[in-house]
């Protein structure tokens, strides 16, 4: 029989995550980088738009054309795993090894794209892909809100509905100024997005791999600003003679 404390064990926790403008713009650039990247460099794949993956696999089912439909799966699968992985770091057992999950998830995207920079031009596509639809995925799970609502960093349709919704029930039938932040917050990570996939497109051609360094530089900055506000966030804890839970 299953003990409360096996089930409390196996109980994801949530966990702090960083809910700042800054880090989701920073975020968003490069997952709209990280997708026209591999679209263009890397055998016409999204790393990050899923849906885009799988219009392509109906698309090219349908038609017959089985070898391109393929291409399209292992991205998914890769990008399922990477969710799979990003829930079981929050899982109390996890915690205690790795009490900073959204950090140890964007610290390891940081050196997969700057690995990934150096890799020789013979290294398959499909593999550099899937490593980081993985990585992407497991960041994506890990920073999940905007303020107080959930956002998403490595696609944008959800973004693009968020900001649409609020700014009609920020002005109609009279001005919300709380609906027109979140108007305004996610329509700015939606121009992000959009900057991160322009950016991509005029480098990726000329410097093939070696423009991951951008995303990875974006994420790095991201990656010091959470480590600096949960820093920050311990030691006023710590004045207060609390220390936060594991993860917080």
């Amino acid at each position: 029989m299953t003990t409360k404390a096996e089930i409390s064990d196996q109980t994801p926790v949530q966990v702090y995550s960083d809910n700042s403008i800054e880090v989701a713009a920073l975020l968003t650039l490069s997952g709209g980088f990280l997708d026209v990247f591999t679209y263009v460099g890397h055998g016409h794949v999204f790393a990050n738009s899923m849906t885009g993956n799988i219009v392509f696999l109906g698309m090219y089912s349908a038609m017959g054309n089985w070898q391109q439909a393929m291409r399209h799966i292992p991205p998914i699968i890769a990008f399922l795993t990477g969710v799979f992985v990003a829930y079981r770091m929050h899982l109390p057992s996890v915690l205690k090894y790795l009490p900073k999950p959204a950090l140890t998830c964007l610290g390891l995207e940081i050196i997969v794209l700057i690995a990934a920079s150096f890799l020789s031009s013979s290294f398959p596509d499909i593999l550099l892909v899937l490593a980081i639809a993985l990585v992407a995925a497991m960041q994506n799970s890990s920073f999940t809100k905007l303020e107080l609502w959930a956002y998403n960093s490595v696609m944008t349709t959800g973004n693009l509905r968020r900001f649409a919704e609020a700014f009609f029930r920020g002005t109609m039938p009279a001005r919300d100024p709380i609906a027109l932040r979140e108007a305004r917050l996610f329509g700015f990570v939606c121009l992000c997005f959009l900057a991160g996939a322009v950016l991509a497109a005029l480098t990726t051609p000329k410097l093939h791999d070696l423009a991951l360094f951008i995303p990875a530089g974006t994420l790095f900055i991201a990656f010091v600003i959470c480590w600096r506000r949960q820093e920050a966030r311990f030691l006023r804890f710590k004045r207060k003679g609390k220390f936060p839970p594991a993860g917080q």
